[in-house]
């Protein structure tokens, strides 16, 4: 987005938006399948998060590996002043967590699995159950459940 930015690209894309009392600036347009808008700009689709925080002045391009995050944690807003570039560790992990936002366990809409479930995997494998048993009877692949015995998914996040 290294070409001049006009007053009349800054008009069109707030065409798209609606300006909540918090100070959030609620897209409207196009979104894309992850439920983050599109906005289509100098013949590319940009998130409209990402081509706010370029169009009205926060960057006049992005860093190559951070990702623009919101400080309101939410997905709908494009307001300038509620994002930044954040690394992906710090935009997906704490943060998400202390504003409960975070769509890991359950809460993630392709989950097959409850804490229950999981909770009962651990201990049937300390009992001796074999990881492919496990696997069809939950319904998942055996990657699945190996990933939940070695921790790496389904994390127990320990309040402090």
């Amino acid at each position: 987005m290294a070409d001049k930015i006009t007053d009349k690209d800054k008009e069109r894309f707030l065409k798209y938006v609606e300006k909540k009392e918090d100070g959030c600036w609620c897209w409207r347009g196009a979104r894309a399948i992850t439920g983050y808008g599109n906005f289509f700009y100098k013949g590319t689709v940009w998130l409209s998060h990402r081509a706010s925080y370029l169009i009205f002045g926060k960057a006049t391009t992005l860093t190559d590996g951070l990702q623009v995050a919101h400080s309101c944690c939410n997905r709908d807003c494009v307001n300038p002043d509620h994002l930044s570039e954040k690394t992906r560790e710090a935009n997906n992990g704490p943060d998400k967590r202390a504003h409960g936002v975070d769509q890991s366990g359950e809460r993630c809409h392709l989950a097959k699995l409850t804490w229950q479930s999981v909770r009962e995997i651990r201990a049937r494998v300390c009992d001796g159950i074999k990881i492919k048993d496990l696997a069809q009877r939950y319904g998942v692949s055996s990657s699945a459940i190996s990933s939940i015995i070695r921790n790496k998914t389904w994390k127990e996040i320990k309040e402090e």
